[in-house]
C-alpha cells in the first residue's frame, strides 16, 4: 500500500500539523470499509516520517443494539482474570470487534497457569476487577447506556476505585497516557516509538478504536504518544486515552459473513500475545 507525508514527525511546529491534519482525513492510500452497521474501518499504512502502519475503527454509540464489553473476573481468589488473546476474547464472546485494554501482570506463574492480575482500574458489566494502581491514574468508562466519560483517579480516594468526575463505574479500563482532554491534545514530545493501542470519543458519540504496529523497520516503526493523539483527533476524538501496547498491541474483527474473527494488525512479538483484558464491540444487527 502506498503512503504519503501524514504531518506526524514531532519535529515540525505543532501548527503545521494541525494544518496538515484539518485538510481531509482520509489520505492517498488509505482504505476504507463498513464492515458492520455503524462501523466504519480504515487502514492507514505511510512511508514518512517512517514506515506506520494503523487501524482505526469508529463505532456508531448512537445506533441501538452496540454493546460494549471488558473481560470479567474469574473465579480464582488469587487472580483477577483468565489471561487470553485478544482473538480468543472476540470468540469467546461473540464480539464482532476487540483491542487489548488495560496494563497487567506478566510473569512465570501466569504464563503457566494462563491466571493473573491487573495493575491498574478494571470494571466489568458493574463488577471492580481491580483499583488504581500505582502507575496508572486516568481510564475511560463506558457505562450500561453506552455514556463515554474520561475520568481520572478522585484525590481523596480512600475506597480504591473513586473517581474525578464521580460516575457509576461499568466498564472500566485504565490507560497510562491521556492523550486528548476536551478537545486539547495533552501528549507532548518524542518519546520512543512503540506498538501503540488507543481509545477516542467523538463529540457526535463515536467510540474509536486504534492500533498501530511497531519494531517492525521494515513494516512499521511505531508512533510516539504525540502521532497517536494527532491521528485520534484528525478522527475526531476530543477525549482520548493509550492503552497498553508494546507486543500487547492487538486489534481483532469478525469476518462479516463467516464470523471468524482475525487479527488484523501485525503483534510485534511475531505471534499474539494472552493479555488480562481486553475491550470489546458486540453489534446485535448483522450487516
Amino acid at each position: 500500500m502506498s503512503g504519503r507525508k501524514i504531518g506526524i514527525n514531532v519535529r515540525i511546529s505543532i501548527g503545521a500539523m494541525v494544518a496538515l491534519f484539518a485538510a481531509t482525513v482520509l489520505l492517498a492510500g488509505d482504505t476504507e470499509s463498513t464492515p458492520f452497521p455503524g462501523v466504519r474501518y480504515v487502514h492507514r499504512h505511510v512511508t514518512e516520517p517512517r514506515q506506520i502502519d494503523m487501524h482505526i475503527v469508529l463505532v456508531d454509540l448512537n445506533r441501538s443494539g452496540v454493546k460494549i464489553i471488558t473481560t470479567g473476573p474469574n473465579n480464582d481468589p488469587d487472580t483477577h482474570t483468565d489471561f487470553e488473546t485478544t482473538r480468543q476474547f472476540v470468540k469467546r464472546t461473540g464480539a464482532q470487534i476487540g483491542i487489548n485494554g488495560g496494563f497487567f501482570g506478566y510473569n512465570r506463574k501466569a504464563i503457566d497457569t494462563g491466571k493473573g492480575n491487573l495493575c491498574s482500574l478494571a470494571v466489568s458489566d458493574g463488577r471492580i476487577i481491580c483499583g488504581w494502581g500505582h502507575n496508572q491514574h486516568d481510564a475511560v468508562n463506558i457505562g450500561a447506556d453506552n455514556t463515554v466519560t474520561f475520568v481520572r483517579r478522585a484525590k481523596d480516594d480512600k475506597t480504591g476505585s473513586a473517581t474525578d468526575p464521580e460516575v457509576k463505574l461499568y466498564n472500566a479500563i485504565a490507560g497510562n497516557v491521556r492523550l486528548i482532554d476536551n478537545g486539547k491534545i495533552l501528549a507532548k514530545g518524542g518519546n520512543p516509538t512503540y506498538p501503540q493501542t488507543a481509545v477516542g470519543h467523538t463529540a457526535d458519540h463515536r467510540l474509536i478504536l486504534f492500533v498501530s504496529d511497531g519494531r517492525q523497520p521494515d513494516f512499521s516503526e511505531g508512533m510516539t504518544y504525540e502521532e497517536v493523539a494527532y491521528v485520534l483527533k484528525e478522527f475526531g476524538a476530543v477525549d482520548a486515552i493509550a492503552f497498553d501496547g508494546g507486543g500487547s498491541a492487538t486489534m481483532v474483527m469478525a469476518d462479516g459473513k463467516s464470523g471468524k474473527p482475525r487479527v488484523l494488525n501485525r503483534p510485534s512479538d511475531g505471534k499474539e500475545r494472552a493479555v488480562g483484558n481486553n475491550l470489546g464491540v458486540i453489534i446485535l444487527e448483522k450487516p
